[in-house]
């Protein structure tokens, strides 16, 4: 008997492919780490191309492929969203849309932007297609926009059309949030998202034989607020909503105060929908106005207190409606880590989980475990063991790294153990280390990161000052052993910390042990926990406890401002050394010393 082989897209903004075997997800890719574009948004064809040859097949063995949306926007298939500047994006806001909203005018976003070009390659043929807000199109371009899609990948992978599955957005990441965790007991997974499939949440119930939506809204415009903020306080819409998050715990009472209010003021929780003041008819405008003379990190505070009271009055009384106390979280509001800290914290919770990368990345593997699904009720789908689901940097790529020419005039090169980065570490050095399969979602791993000694304040500067150019409010996070989870955090019930993906308070020695790697404004942290199974990032770790006494490092994301993590060796002197100082760096075995 063949086996299954599901192929897994999104063709949205952050643009990805998996492949799912007999109910096993085997890979998993962004666009954005191939193209080197931030939020890569479109067909993912390299991404595809990566997983067929990391699972080692071909398109003629591919049973089926599941898209994670139906419809899909004109904006995102021109990869419209990374390309913009911010002041690009005001110019939107300003031009386009406070006069379509407030004097009913009709505009092409097209005359707005005539020059516009999108970043990275697109591979849909959109010759028939015009720039454009889907708002903008009539039906009968909106459905040549549809059929487009189908014929291209049914075209693209050789299977007839009826091979092609359009999975609706929000199903995608509720299926995503249910299977990737290993608990078959009854769940509830709660999606809320910036908008897919006309839907910005949802409600769901799962066991191991079923699944039913009990509510389904368009009414949760919590992310949509907080992507419209991050604009006005001019940071990136789409991006950089982290780093107002990041911002919040700084803002004290009084400088917060009226901006909550404000926010409050524009929406309440009713039941299982939400009410919508009637007087916000925009976001942009609406609250540039609401919000005039609040301090930016008053701004940032009263946001963030209001998305975690919201959030959490939802979800008690969705746990009123279904009964169930087990939740799960999935889609881009789950990315914040201090709205996850605030329901896990919830008396009516019992458990949380929250996958890996459970924005829109994420939506080509839980269009692969609907379909599965919708296939076969009694299919089994096997739970994520890890998020290590890229490439592994092979031999030759490992040379092409060593033999560069920035490296060999820079670096020397000698073979090292996980004991020697560990001493490395314990001797107040930064190490960037690029070893094993490449991790999948927003959050390095250990895989491809950038490690250091998490007790020394000395860290943080020397990693910006090198490296990373970061605010300087945002912090860094901690890698913690297993077997140290607990001296370090405070996890109340059962909440899985393997992924960076909730927020936790620390003990009296995780604020000592992880000082450089916990938030200055609260204590918080965004622990990793870090399984022998990691292979030598756990080598690295248990030795630098041996030399130190300290469970944990440092980590941080191997890459520069604005690009995404490196998926090849190679991209570490393209794209890091020349524009840093980083003196070290592990791959595979293989330590790289800058030349004093």
């Amino acid at each position: 008997m063949n086996p299954q082989v599901i192929l897994g897209i999104n063709d949205s903004h952050d643009a990805s492919a998996c492949i799912v075997i007999n109910g096993k997800l085997v890979a998993a890719i962004s666009e954005e780490r191939i193209q080197r574009v931030k939020n890569m948004g479109g067909f993912p064809k390299n991404a595809i191309e990566q997983c067929m040859k990391l699972a080692g097949i071909t398109k003629s063995e591919i049973s089926a492929v599941a898209v994670g949306n139906i419809h899909v926007s004109c904006e995102n298939l021109y990869n419209f969203v990374p390309t913009l500047s911010i002041e690009e994006q005001y110019l939107v806001e300003e031009k386009y849309w406070k006069p379509t909203i407030y004097e009913n005018k009709q505009i092409k976003i097209r005359d707005i932007l005539p020059n516009y070009k999108p970043k990275g390659i697109l591979y849909y043929p959109l010759s028939s297609i015009p720039f454009a807000f889907n708002r903008e199109l009539d039906q009968e371009t909106i459905d040549s926009l549809a059929q487009m899609r189908r014929q291209f990948i049914a075209e693209f992978f050789g299977l007839s059309e009826d091979k092609i599955f359009f999975m609706d957005h929000h199903t995608c990441h509720a299926y995503y949030a249910y299977y990737a965790q290993p608990k078959r007991d009854a769940m509830m997974v709660i999606t809320a998202d910036a908008g897919g499939d006309k839907t910005y949440e949802s409600i769901h119930v799962f066991n191991s034989t079923t699944h039913e939506c009990v509510y389904r809204g368009y009414t949760n415009i919590i992310a949509k607020i907080y992507s419209y903020i991050t604009l006005l306080l001019g940071m990136r819409r789409h991006e950089h909503e982290y780093k107002v998050m990041g911002l919040a715990p700084y803002a004290k009472e009084h400088e917060k105060r009226k901006p909550r209010e404000v926010f409050m003021d524009c929406l309440s929780v009713d039941g299982l929908s939400f009410q919508r003041n009637p007087a916000m008819k925009d976001f942009f405008t609406y609250f540039q106005q609401q919000l005039k003379g609040c301090r930016f990190d008053g701004i940032a505070g009263g946001l963030q207190d209001f998305a975690e009271e919201l959030m959490c009055t939802w979800v008690k009384n969705a746990i009123s409606h279904t009964g169930i106390h087990d939740i799960s979280l999935s889609g881009g509001l789950a990315l914040n880590i201090k709205v996850n800290k605030r329901i896990a914290e919830l008396s009516e919770v019992h458990s949380l989980f929250v996958p890996p990368g459970p924005g829109d990345e994420s939506l080509s593997i839980g269009a692969c475990y609907a379909l599965i699904k919708q296939l076969d009720p009694a299919a089994h789908i096997a739970p994520l063991q890890h998020a290590y689901l890229g490439n592994t940097p092979t031999a030759d790529e490992c040379g092409a790294l060593l033999n560069h020419p920035l490296m060999k005039k820079h670096y020397t090169a000698s073979k090292a153990s996980p004991h020697d980065v560990a001493a490395l570490l314990a001797n107040g050095e930064i190490c960037a280390i690029i070893d094993g399969a490449m991790e999948f979602g927003p959050r390095a791993l250990g895989h491809r990161s950038i490690i250091a000694d998490p007790s020394s304040p000395d860290t943080v500067r020397l990693i910006n000052s090198a490296i990373k150019m970061r605010d300087f409010w945002m912090p860094f996070t901690p890698s913690i052993l297993s077997e140290r989870i607990n001296d370090y955090i405070v996890i109340p019930k059962e909440i899985d910390c393997s992924y960076m993906t909730t927020s936790f308070e620390t003990t009296e020695l995780g604020k000592k042990h992880l000082a450089a790697a916990i938030h200055a404004g609260d204590s918080t942290a965004r622990p990793q926990r870090v399984e022998k199974s990691s292979g030598a990032y756990y080598d690295i770790i248990k030795a630098f406890e041996q030399i130190t006494g300290i469970g944990a490092v440092l980590n941080t994301s191997l890459n520069i401002h604005g690009k995404p993590i490196v998926m090849h060796p190679v991209e570490i002197a393209e794209e890091i050394v020349a524009e840093s100082t980083l003196d070290n760096i592990y791959v595979n075995g293989t330590l790289l010393r800058r030349i004093k």
